[in-house]
């Protein structure tokens, strides 16, 4: 089993639009794929049309194995399923504090899925606190969707240093592209910039109305518009990020 977390320090950069098109990439291949939505937003259990258990709350995550896959929630799709936000989740930082070995909590609750899923993809929350560090622990990959924004650099390099100041190992994150617009000379000037850094995914996600519309259509976008130019960039982003997770 493989984890990938979906993470930005910066909101509005189409981090759950990423989550829930990848982990629907990963399902169309026939891989048993659990989206674990902690953004308290609940974007991406939103997009597939998924709503959390009434009994939902965090002491499902904490404690990992059947509690958590109780709590999971099938998708309209073959092999995709959700595990939803809890507004419950307010909560979930401090339960993870008192645990022992706190920062490796998450690590080993989803570690208890090995042989139930091929992939585990985590829509993770901006706050790079408690519930950040754990993610980055147990995830094989982080990746960060980038407008090419000078602003929107300075806050990858801000995840950098978070990232080495946990003391974790930074060759595990990398970052892409995203909502870029080829009109305006900026992007493509810091699009360049940031397609040079060797961790740096080489797929660009375009600026297009049919990613905005998936709120409205609530489906991935190879659902909605299999042909179209976005549905496109997310398959060939999630081949690269295969290719990287040995998949």
């Amino acid at each position: 089993m493989k984890i990938l977390s979906l993470y930005s320090l910066k909101g509005g950069v189409g981090k759950s639009t990423a989550s829930v098109n990848l982990a629907y990439a990963s399902a169309l291949r026939g891989s048993r794929t659990l989206l674990v939505d902690l953004d308290p937003l609940g974007s991406s259990s939103f997009c597939l049309q998924v709503h959390a258990r009434k009994s939902h709350g965090p002491d499902a995550l904490i404690k990992g194995g059947k509690a958590l896959t109780k709590q999971a929630r099938a998708t309209d799709y073959p092999f995709l399923d959700v595990l939803p936000p809890s507004a419950a989740y307010r909560d979930l930082e401090s339960m993870i504090e008192e645990k022992k070995h706190s920062s490796h909590r998450l690590e080993k609750s989803l570690g208890t899925l090995e042989g139930v899923y091929d992939l585990v993809v985590i829509d993770t929350p901006p706050a790079m606190g408690l519930i950040g560090k754990n993610v980055l622990i147990s995830c094989d990959l982080l990746v960060v969707p980038v407008i090419p924004t000078v602003l929107a650099i300075q806050a990858y390099e801000q995840l950098l240093e978070q990232v080495e100041g946990f003391g974790l190992d930074r060759r595990k994150v990398h970052p892409f592209i995203s909502m870029m617009d080829q009109r305006k000379r900026l992007h493509r000037s810091v699009a360049d910039a940031l397609k040079n850094r060797e961790e740096a995914l080489h797929t660009t996600i375009p600026y297009r109305s049919e990613i905005e519309q998936m709120t409205v259509h609530m489906q991935p976008l190879a659902v909605q518009k299999p042909k179209g130019v976005g549905s496109q960039a997310f398959t060939a982003l999630f081949s690269e990020l295969g290719v990287l997770l040995g998949m």
